[in-house]
């Protein structure tokens, strides 16, 4: 049970991870061309030979699980530094490339965001029985 439980928070955070670079940024760029020059490719034009911009937009459960995990890094985790290992791990970044960010070992590096899991995991499970906490785990899960 615990060993499904701490995969299942570990998916949410890959899952987060990708949400979050599929958003749209916080600050608008400002475009120096005409609006009217912003137009969609129609599906005539797919396979040509300019290549078409595809947008992925995320959908309302993906929202919600990355508002969940950002939720758990803000008022669960406390530390910066297992923050950052969090979440760049969710980016797929190597553990070498996090130790160097970081500036610990690889090896303290993965014990520490194993470490980190399970107190997400335990803490979560201490906290079932808050209604706010158990729509969480729901939406976890």
């Amino acid at each position: 049970m615990s060993k499904e439980i701490t995969t299942h928070i570990e998916n949410l955070f890959d899952e987060a991870a990708r949400t979050d670079s599929r958003l749209p940024s916080a600050i608008k760029k400002q475009s120096t061309t005409a609006q009217w020059l912003e137009m969609k490719v129609e599906k005539m034009y797919k396979h040509s030979y300019h290549e078409a911009q595809i947008l992925l937009i995320p959908n309302s459960r993906q929202i919600s699980r990355w508002w969940v995990a950002s939720t758990i890094l803000r008022e669960i985790v406390e530390e910066k530094d297992k923050k950052d290992i969090i979440w760049l791990k969710a980016k797929r970044f190597p553990w070498t490339q996090i130790s160097r960010i970081v500036g610990l070992d690889r090896r303290k590096v993965k014990r520490v965001y194993e470490e980190e899991i399970i107190y997400i995991r335990l803490w979560l499970q201490l906290h079932q029985k808050n209604k706010k906490i158990s729509d969480m785990i729901d939406k976890i899960i």
